[in-house]
């Protein structure tokens, strides 16, 4: 390491008549042949000091610079830094590895699915299904593509055709507050306990058509713990039924009928008891309402399993 001092006179009548300029470029020069990189600041410092004809000026330096035969052969190299995102050093495999990774985790969901059973029809549904269509009169249509399940019947008694719609995603979480307080029990025996685990079903919304001589009585409905609540009551005629049936809701420039809830209670509470009575009324039973709600989570579960299939298919 070389250590120096300079002492450069900045007069224009001395070195040959040199001027100041001429003198710091020289001084540049010899020091570039000591260290090119710092030759710079050492320069800078000099021409900072000279604001007048005649200065004479001390610079000085205590930086450590390498000696010449080490730096003369070392230019100065500015370094870039490549980033890991866009260069690969495995000619472009990393770029399906997101991909490798969407497969994987979709199949390993499949292949759980699969092993739950989760689209064979419960045995306790089947029962329930077979019931319904061959002693109560009803008939389940179910496209395997759609997420729609359509219940139908003609009461032979009253005439009345009804017809049932609901979506398997239709659900509807419980407000809170709406929990009753329950007075303490005694401890349940295991048994009870084990019923108890089993998880309480969702609040699932459901549409209701009535019908007979052109018009229509619309309900809509939430099926819970397997009694059937009427949320709204609205009248269409039997032209509108087919799109009411798709969307669940008479059309938005129809009378959407009263607030249900501001009704007197005696209106509120007739017909409630019209929409269960199987007798003479529409007849969503408590097996008809646990039916709903059964089958729409069966039916998310086979249309899930189909979403992973064809998320597989695009990607293979």
């Amino acid at each position: 390491p070389l250590h120096f001092s300079l002492s450069l006179s900045l007069s224009p009548t001395q070195h040959n008549q040199q001027s100041p300029i001429m003198s710091l470029l020289a001084l540049s020069r010899s020091l570039t042949r000591l260290a090119p990189r710092q030759s710079q600041t050492v320069l800078a410092a000099a021409i900072a000091s000279s604001s007048s004809s005649t200065t004479t000026t001390q610079v000085s330096s205590s930086q450590t610079f390498p000696s010449a035969a080490t730096t003369t052969a070392t230019p100065f190299i500015r370094h870039f830094h490549s980033s890991s995102l866009l260069l690969s050093d495995n000619d472009g495999e990393d770029s399906f590895s997101a991909k490798d990774e969407l497969m994987d985790i979709l199949a390993r969901e499949h292949a759980e699915e699969k092993e739950n059973d989760s689209t064979t029809l419960p045995e306790e549904l089947k029962e329930l299904r077979d019931d319904l269509t061959n002693k109560g009169g009803w008939k389940v249509v179910d496209a395997p593509d759609t997420a729609i399940t359509r219940m139908i019947k003609t009461h032979a008694k009253t005439g009345l055709k009804v017809q049932i719609s609901f979506h398997c995603q239709d659900t509807v979480e419980s407000m809170e507050g709406e929990e009753e307080m329950v007075e303490p029990e005694e401890p349940a025996t295991d048994e009870e306990a084990a019923d108890e685990e089993v998880e309480p079903s969702v609040p699932l919304r459901f549409t209701v058509l009535a019908s007979k001589a052109g018009q229509t009585l619309v309900f809509t409905c939430l099926t819970e713990q397997g009694v059937a609540q009427i949320q709204s009551v609205a009248l269409a005629t039997t032209d509108d039924e087919t799109s009411i049936l798709n969307s669940g809701a008479v059309a938005a420039d129809h009378y959407q009928g009263p607030e249900f809830v501001e009704l007197a209670q005696d209106l509120q509470y007739a017909y409630q008891n019209f929409l269960e009575q199987e007798e003479d009324g529409v007849g969503i039973t408590e097996d008809v309402a646990a039916f709903i709600a059964m089958y729409a989570d069966y039916k998310e579960q086979t249309q899930y399993v189909q979403f992973l299939e064809k998320c597989q298919k695009i990607l293979s």
